[in-house]
């Protein structure tokens, strides 16, 4: 987040604390990312987990619209299992 752009910076960290507030504000995904949820801002989207027994939120990843869900994918895929 640091090239990010102080304003849209504050954005982020205020979505963060609403998530944390209510984690079932964001959307779910679909598909590869299933299970996950995401945040609106502005053009950016932040994609996090909620484990709902112990209501532990996980962030996944905070990126552009364009690539995030895309590279978030590609990271899960290649992560080793075990």
């Amino acid at each position: 987040m640091h090239s990010l752009h102080p304003d849209l910076k504050q954005l982020i960290k205020s979505a963060i604390r609403a998530i944390a507030a209510d984690p079932e504000c964001g959307g779910p995904l679909q598909r590869a990312l299933d299970g996950l949820r995401k945040y609106r801002v502005r053009r950016f989207r932040i994609v996090y987990a909620v484990h709902q027994k112990t209501r532990v939120i996980r962030l996944m990843a905070v990126g552009h619209r364009r690539s995030v869900y895309e590279e978030l994918t590609e990271q899960i895929r290649r992560k080793p299992r075990g």
